[in-house]
């Protein structure tokens, strides 16, 4: 293991020695021949440190222009001079050092992986005329080709993609160069691409939403996520999607472009539709989204398996919000209120401590609706209730005529602070956000707390095995 490591050192020293020399002088570039070599070696420290010095030599050769004019690429060789001759020469170690360093992308070590990206990002940065044309755009290419990778899951390397488009600061040309690309590759694919393409391919857009972009890239956006959500997607990635898609929706330059995406989405049910709320809220809210019976859908995803479901925290902060307008009807506030009782009854503490609030909060903004909580009744005990669970008509399930009954049944609940909650019934606006994310075990760990010195176990002290005579079994 010493000797390994004696060796390895002595190797990077060898490795900087001779950069050290090409770039003092380029009558030693020869020995650009034996820094590329290096990349074979089984030692991943060696590679590093090959992918650094290559970057460098590289960065150091574009900024002085030495790569040979566009213009004299078809005259023969023998016809050159010998400084075209060696910038021709040098050129064909470029074309060379990209292929090295991009397959050294899907190295196993990691190390490497992020000395190759920061190598190809040190000579790209070299490129002072910021242009995606020729050398630079085809690296550009190579390095998305290794990302896009129909065999490999490349989720780590794509998070070193930042690198790369935030190469040229102030210009967009990289991005817009990795979105052209990445449009060329979807319109390309077969009718059934592999997952683990479809996977990398969704985390490239994630990484590029976050960049700032220019008009132009939003329009290329766009269209790489419209024609990227035609393809069948694995339930997985549909998830990752629904739940990421209102982050790449800011960076669009047209989102109403999926409102049949998640409007079928909407419409599956179950935890799919709790994923598309927040998209759907966008597209409503910020671009006037006309969806027929939206809040019929939403009713009917009151369920009490929402109360255990992992979006829980986002399920009911959208609908607070789609149901905080004082504009919508009587009869449909005190649907949900009703209903959202209801649930109550077959919810989790953690469940109940959202809903009770979230009902009383429907009340507050609707006056009209204070009738379900002062309601009198001539009888003591209701033989029926007028609500009518199961109709999905919110006009028809005669909530205005009921009461909140539900309400007084948790006066008895277990779990004191929600009694307590039930017995006061503040009709008064409640900020919701600081119990949403609320479980069963920050409510017990917050009763805890209340409990100051020894709990009692028993009310008659015992005085040895045997059993107090007034003990009941």
């Amino acid at each position: 293991m010493m000797a390994g490591t004696k060796n390895s050192t002595t190797t990077e020293k060898s490795i900087r020695k001779k950069t050290a020399a090409i770039l003092s002088d380029h009558k030693n570039a020869n020995l650009l021949l034996d820094i590329l070599s290096f990349n074979q070696s089984d030692d991943s420290v060696v590679i590093s440190a090959s992918c650094k010095a290559l970057g460098d030599i590289f960065a150091h050769f574009l900024s002085q222009k030495q790569f040979l004019d566009p213009g004299k690429t078809t005259v023969a060789e023998e016809d050159l001079s010998k400084e075209d001759q060696f910038s021709s020469w040098l050129q064909e170690q470029f074309t060379t050092t990209c292929d090295v360093l991009c397959d050294n992308l899907n190295h196993d070590q990691s190390t490497v992986q992020i000395s190759a990206m920061d190598a190809l990002v040190t000579t790209l940065q070299a490129e002072k005329s910021h242009s995606t044309q020729g050398l630079c755009g085809k690296l550009i290419q190579n390095v998305m080709n290794q990302l896009l990778s129909t065999e490999q899951d490349q989720a780590q390397l794509i998070e070193l993609l930042p690198l790369l488009l935030s190469v040229w600061e102030g210009s967009t040309e990289v991005t817009a160069c990795c979105l052209a690309h990445l449009k060329a590759c979807i319109k390309t694919l077969d009718s059934t691409p592999s997952d683990i393409f479809l996977f990398n391919c969704w985390r490239i857009i994630k990484q590029i939403a976050e960049q700032e972009i220019d008009d132009k890239s939003k329009k290329m956006l766009t269209a790489v996520v419209c024609q990227f959500l035609k393809h069948k997607m694995p339930t997985g990635l549909y998830r990752e999607i629904l739940t990421g898609i209102s982050s790449i929706m800011e960076k669009m330059s047209t989102p109403i472009r999926l409102a049949d995406f998640l409007s079928e989405s909407f419409n599956i049910g179950g935890a799919i539709s709790l994923m598309s709320l927040h998209g759907l809220f966008i597209l409503m809210h910020k671009f006037n989204l006309d969806y027929p019976d939206f809040y019929k859908k939403m009713y009917s995803m009151f369920e009490p398996q929402v109360f255990g479901a992992k979006y829980r925290a986002r399920f009911f902060h959208l609908a607070d919000t789609f149901l905080s307008s004082t504009h919508l009807p009587s009869y449909l506030i005190a649907a949900f209120a009703k209903r959202l009782s209801r649930m109550c009854l077959h919810a989790p503490a953690s469940g109940a401590h959202i809903a009770v609030p979230f009902v009383l909060n429907l009340i507050s903004r609707h006056p009209a609706c204070e009738v379900l909580l002062h309601r009198v009744s001539g009888a003591e005990v209701l033989d029926s209730d007028p609500y009518l669970e199961d109709e999905e008509d919110m006009s028809k399930c005669r909530a205005l005529d009921s009461c909140l009954w539900e309400l007084q049944t948790l006066e008895r609940h277990y779990d004191p602070t929600l009694s307590q909650k039930a017995k006061k019934r503040q009709i008064q606006e409640e900020d919701l956000s600081v119990i949403l994310d609320n479980t069963s075990s920050d409510i017990i760990s917050s009763e805890a707390k209340k409990i100051k010195g020894e709990v009692p176990m028993t009310f008659i002290k015992p005085s040895g095995l045997e059993m107090p005579e007034t003990f009941v079994l």
